[in-house]
Formats: structure tokens, C-alpha cells, sequence
């Protein structure tokens, strides 16, 4: 294996942050928390899967029976930064549907409940954050690890739509890094985030890239957006970190 092999899978050992959430312990009502959110980071936490249920868990405000997250319903349950619901953990007997009960928290013990908006609750926001410097992706996956948390893994549809949001404020490079690697003969999240969404390119995922196309970007300007794509891991790049 080549030394690059080997300082990868050292960073992977070193990931344990996985942490795109922040924890706001401020008593607001849900539309309040959106706002929020909006206006501060990127918009109220999505749960993509359990590894990101649990997640929340471990960010969990103490002495809190409950705390607003993305869960809104419409016509059918969907994420504030838009997507569906694909993982749900409500709790026995929700969601209930009453009227007017149309947002969701999550309480102390994981599970899902449909509420009210009005009441007040802290409350979980999503970050994604673009960085305008210019680097290859090692220097962009360091950057982030030195000044925030990692490069941004993309779990799932919704999470694609705020990444895509927050690219929109700014003028970027036509593709910008993201935390997809290439090792151990598959494409894996450096963060270490499961891999059960996937958004390549019309040519689909690369199978065998060669040495210098194993780092993932995610197209912005060129072509179709919102999609992945293998690139020259040496050619210098904006980049999303959390």
C-alpha cells in the first residue's frame, strides 16, 4: 500500500467528531427554531439514519423532555430543508396526527414525537459550511479537521438540497471537494457516515479510478448540479466542511 493509503486510513481511525449538528439550549417555538437556524447555520437538523439518531443522543441537552429538529408535515412527513423521510423512529402510538400537530421533536430517549409548533424547546440545527480557498483535497480534508469539524459527507437527499443551498450563496469553483475517498476497493465517507445514499454522475460510480481519481467532488456550475463525480485529488478546490 502507498504512503497516501496509510495517512488516509490513520484519519479515519482519528474521525470520531461526525459532527454536522449543533445543540441550541434555547427555549423557542418551532418556527422561531427555524428561523434560527436559517439565519445562524444552514437550516433544523435532518436525521438521514440511526448512526445520525444517534448522533443527536449524544448532543442532547440535559433535563429536556423534548427538542425540536427538521420533522414537519405537510401533505406526508418531510424534512424543513426539504426530502422525504426516510428513517423514522417515533415513538409508541405517533405519530398521533391531531390537528394542528404538524412539527416533530425528538426526546431524551431517541424517539420521535408529532407536536404543536407553539410550545417552546431547544432545539438541533444542520451546518454546512463553504470554505473559498483553494486546495487539494488532503489540504481541504486538514483544513477542515484543523478549523471545524471534517469535510461534509452528503447522507442523503435532503442533506444534498441544504448543501445546494448553501453553495448558492457563494461563487465557488465549478466543483468543490467533498469527504468521499476512495480505499479499500470501494468509495467510503471519510467521516465514516454510511454509505446507503448515493448521487454519482451519468457515468455512475467509478469502480476501479485510477491513483490520482480517488477523492470525490460534487459538481456545482458544470452540467447537471448536485451530483459526484471522481477528480484529480492534486487539483486545488473549494470545499464543504461541517
Amino acid at each position: 500500500m502507498d504512503q497516501v493509503f496509510f495517512w488516509i486510513l490513520l484519519l479515519l481511525s482519528l474521525s470520531t467528531s461526525f459532527c454536522k449538528y449543533v445543540c441550541i439550549n434555547e427555549e423557542k417555538t418551532r418556527d422561531e427554531s427555524l428561523r434560527y437556524c436559517r439565519q445562524k447555520y444552514t437550516d433544523l437538523a435532518p436525521v438521514s439514519n440511526k448512526q445520525d439518531n444517534d448522533k443527536l443522543m449524544e448532543l442532547y441537552p440535559s433535563a429536556n423532555d423534548g427538542v425540536w429538529f427538521g420533522l414537519e408535515r405537510k401533505d406526508k412527513w418531510l424534512w424543513s430543508g426539504g426530502g422525504a423521510v426516510t428513517w423514522t423512529f417515533w415513538n409508541t402510538g405517533q405519530p398521533n396526527n391531531r390537528n394542528n400537530e404538524n412539527s416533530g421533536f425528538i426526546n431524551k430517549n431517541g424517539r420521535w414525537h408529532d407536536v404543536y409548533p407553539g410550545t417552546t424547546r431547544p432545539f438541533f440545527c444542520y451546518r454546512a459550511i463553504v470554505v473559498k480557498q483553494e486546495k487539494t483535497w488532503e489540504e481541504a480534508l486538514g483544513y477542515c479537521r484543523k478549523h471545524h469539524e471534517d469535510l461534509a459527507s452528503v447522507a442523503s437527499e435532503t442533506e444534498m438540497l441544504l448543501i445546494q443551498k448553501e453553495l448558492s450563496k457563494h461563487n465557488t469553483t465549478e466543483v468543490v471537494w467533498i469527504g468521499l475517498r476512495f480505499l479499500s476497493e470501494d468509495w467510503l465517507w471519510v467521516d465514516r457516515q454510511m454509505m446507503d445514499y448515493e448521487a454519482w454522475s451519468q457515468g455512475g460510480k467509478p469502480l476501479c479510478p485510477s491513483t490520482k481519481m480517488k477523492c470525490g467532488a460534487l459538481q456545482v456550475t458544470r452540467g447537471t448540479k448536485g451530483v459526484w463525480e471522481a477528480h484529480n485529488c492534486e487539483e486545488k478546490l473549494h470545499f464543504i466542511c461541517y
